[in-house]
């Protein structure tokens, strides 16, 4: 039986695309390399390290899509 190991780099990939600055807008792409076939949960942080504080960051999401599965767009 042969078994291998992937790093994180090989499970998800993250790609940010700054978009003009006077828009303070980035765009966010993220690449699963292995999706589950039942389907994803992805979350953002509610808090900083070093901080107590609870944070919303999800309040800036302006848009969120997911495109492709296998090559195939998705609805």
């Amino acid at each position: 039986m042969t078994q291998t190991s992937q790093t994180p780099e090989d499970c998800i990939q993250y790609r940010l695309i700054a978009e003009p600055a006077e828009a303070h807008l980035f765009t966010v792409r993220c690449r699963l390399a292995q999706p589950d076939p039942a389907g994803q949960r992805l979350s953002l942080p509610a808090w900083i390290p070093g901080s107590y504080m609870i944070r919303d960051f999800a309040r800036h999401v302006v848009r969120l899509a997911a495109e492709t599965a296998d090559g195939q767009p998705l609805d």
